[in-house]
């Protein structure tokens, strides 16, 4: 099963997820649906703009003080 996404010239398909991160990373798509909704790309957050998690290697370095 695929996502269905909104072309950059106004054309609707359902592509792969391997394939939406290629047309995101290419800027081919402006929107994509996923299970709680459509998402803006520009707008809304997306999984590849989010930044990775640093770990300390000491899980309790990593707790709030």
């Amino acid at each position: 099963m695929g996502s269905f996404v909104i072309f950059e010239n106004g054309e609707i398909g359902n592509v792969s997820g391997e394939t939406l991160d290629n047309l995101m990373r290419e800027k081919e798509v402006v929107a994509f649906h996923r299970s709680d909704g459509w998402v803006l790309i520009g707008c809304d957050p997306v999984r590849s703009e989010q930044q990775p998690l640093t770990r300390s290697g000491n899980r309790r370095d990593d707790l709030p003080s």
